[in-house]
């Protein structure tokens, strides 16, 4: 079994040192880390003192390393990912990253045991990749497009699913149409890319007063629309969120300030979560095959850690769909 001081002498320093950088020390130099970092990728290391039990229990563990809990997104994949898991007979560990750094969440992996690991997290990309793969660790991506040696992503086709939303909303008569952005992250962008060239595409401006940012959280999302409202700005037509929650924080601070959904003004979001047909107003939304994802990624992973040749990742995008509800409704001249 590779030991730590397998790996110190293979980078030629001191075991400490191989110590501070798996602790992520700041008294290591780039190029000293950099060069432990190639030896524990040459050496197949396990940074961990329970290296050996780790091992043991890779058999049967699956991990998922996501960077939130919070939300029904992240619950409906878990489920779906646990279900995949029980039924193969695997064990899953979930790991939550938060605010962890590349170089963190890459030794969290390696060192975790697992046999495979399904990865939502956009900043984890090049080299951290390619040496989780090099231990023969597969790996499947939510939402990204990424495939490999022992690499595979699963995603949604995101852009389409709000080309579709504000199609809706366009074909409703609305022209002045705001987006709520979530977080800076690959899913918000490729919803906002889709609103902005389904605008484009039939001659609307868009506003940027009415571009607004919720974070993904409803209470956030009814602060800027309050605020918005406050400052004097025109009315939209309707708003286009890039997810549900935001979408009933639209809601309740357009109701709260007199305003009626639909009759004034429109609201769509995106994900179609469980609760979204019993907000106060039901609500036109996109749905997101998130139970798809988490059951495709799951599958994926189990063919890449059963493959017994080049272990050749693929890319599976699947298709949103909209869902009809009350809180959209024809433009009315205001």
């Amino acid at each position: 079994m590779v030991t730590i001081k397998d790996v110190a002498r293979e980078a030629d320093v001191a075991i400490s040192t191989v110590s501070n950088v798996f602790n992520n020390a700041d008294i290591v130099s780039e190029e000293t880390k950099q060069r432990v970092l190639a030896a524990v990728e040459k050496l197949h290391y396990i940074p961990n003192m329970n290296a050996k039990l780790l091992k043991s229990n890779r058999k049967n563990t699956i991990g998922v390393f996501l960077t939130s809990l919070q939300g029904d997104f992240y619950r409906v994949l878990t489920q779906a990912i646990h279900l995949q898991c029980k039924l193969n007979n695997y064990l899953l560990n979930i790991y939550v990253s938060n605010d962890n750094s590349p170089d963190e969440i890459y030794r969290m992996i390696i060192a975790s045991g697992v046999a495979g690991a399904i990865i939502y997290h956009e900043d984890l990309t090049g080299d951290y990749v390619k040496r989780i793969a090099t231990v023969n660790i597969p790996m499947v991506f939510i939402d990204r497009d990424s495939k490999g040696k022992n690499v595979s992503g699963v995603l949604s086709d995101d852009k389409l699913g709000a080309s579709m939303a504000v199609d809706h909303l366009i074909k409703l008569g609305h022209k002045r149409i705001g987006y709520m952005h979530g977080n800076e992250s690959g899913d918000d962008n490729h919803r906002y890319q889709g609103y902005a060239e389904m605008m484009k595409k039939n001659g609307l401006p868009i506003d940027e007063t009415i571009v607004l940012r919720g974070f993904y959280e409803e209470s956030l999302a009814y602060s800027e629309v309050r605020s918005m409202l406050a400052s004097g700005t025109k009315l939209p037509d309707a708003m286009f969120c890039a997810n549900d929650e935001m979408a009933w924080g639209t809601i309740q601070a357009l109701q709260d300030v007199g305003y009626k959904v639909p009759e004034d003004v429109s609201v769509i979001g995106y994900d179609d979560s469980i609760l979204s047909g019993y907000y106060g107003v039901p609500l036109t939304t996109v749905h997101s095959p998130i139970t798809e994802m988490g059951s495709a990624s799951a599958t994926e992973l189990f063919r890449l850690l059963n493959d017994d040749g080049d272990k050749v990742g693929t890319v599976t995008k699947l298709s949103p769909k909209m869902v009809y509800r009350s809180s959209c409704g024809k433009h009315k001249d205001k």
